[in-house]
């Protein structure tokens, strides 16, 4: 029997979801925990593969199970088996060829603090920038990155996927006080997609670039010409949909989710 299970995670001490042998990984952790439920070795397969550092409250997990439980067994005894900065939000019964990895679409947050002085408490989830930041300059920037483009430009150099080609369907960022919010919704990501995105918009809202130049480093496809990869810590996935879920929707227009009342 299949289940997908909705899990969140504070990437900080993890070297990023999926196994690793030079590190731990959420995935180890999980297994784990469900190995132990299921009294045997098994294997679970994420829907993103977030980087090291990265965080989650909507990442996507499926794996088989081979005891008729119910979905609430899993639910608790992964979370007394689990380390604190992880846990199962949710649970549900899915084909067992279900594929995690061909969604709808994700949506990814990454959350700039633009202030003096770091804050110590929430270093590990948002990026200081310690200078002022043009907002509107970084939303006219921001639109020349919507729609289906080569993005070699804002890959990573150790990319190994062939083709650079990606639909960002949406693209806003929101300014909360000091702290700014980079949302971003597409189909499939490049490794650091959204950080290099992020960084140029930061880079145009320090004056680096102008707004204009963001559609020729696009179109240049190289990535020396855009701006700096930014920190994991502020990135977090937030939802991953599939095909006929509810709020697939979202992924282009209308509200957002309601991150502060995530119901699975």
């Amino acid at each position: 029997m299949g289940r997908l299970l909705t899990v969140a995670y504070d990437g900080t001490r993890y070297c990023g979801f999926q196994f690793q042998i030079n590190g731990l990984t959420v995935q180890e952790v999980l297994e784990d925990a469900l190995g132990a439920i299921e009294k045997r070795s098994l294997r679970v397969k994420g829907a993103s593969r977030t980087d090291s550092g990265v965080h989650a409250i909507g990442q996507r997990v499926f794996f088989i199970s081979s005891r008729d439980l119910p979905d609430k067994a899993y639910l608790m005894g992964c979370n007394a088996l689990l380390p604190p900065d992880v846990a199962v939000l949710g649970v549900s019964r899915v084909p067992e060829d279900f594929n995690p990895r061909l969604t709808a679409g994700k949506i990814y947050r990454y959350t700039v603090r633009s202030a003096p002085v770091r804050d110590p408490l929430h270093v590990n989830s948002q990026w200081t920038v310690y200078r002022r930041l043009d907002v509107e300059a970084m939303r006219r920037a921001a639109r020349q990155l919507v729609g289906t483009h080569d993005f070699s430009a804002f890959q990573a150099a150790d990319c190994e996927r062939e083709n650079a080609v990606r639909t960002v369907l949406r693209l806003e960022i929101q300014q909360r006080g000091e702290h700014i919010d980079f949302l971003v919704a597409g189909t499939a990501f490049l490794k650091n997609m959204v950080r290099i995105m992020v960084g140029t918009l930061v880079d145009v809202g320090t004056g680096r670039f102008s707004p204009d130049e963001v559609s020729g480093i696009l179109q240049g496809r190289d990535r020396t010409a855009a701006g700096q990869t930014a920190p994991a810590a502020g990135l977090c996935l937030m939802n991953v949909f599939y095909p006929g879920d509810a709020q697939c929707a979202c992924l282009r227009e209308g509200p957002w989710p309601d991150w502060n009342h995530e119901t699975t």
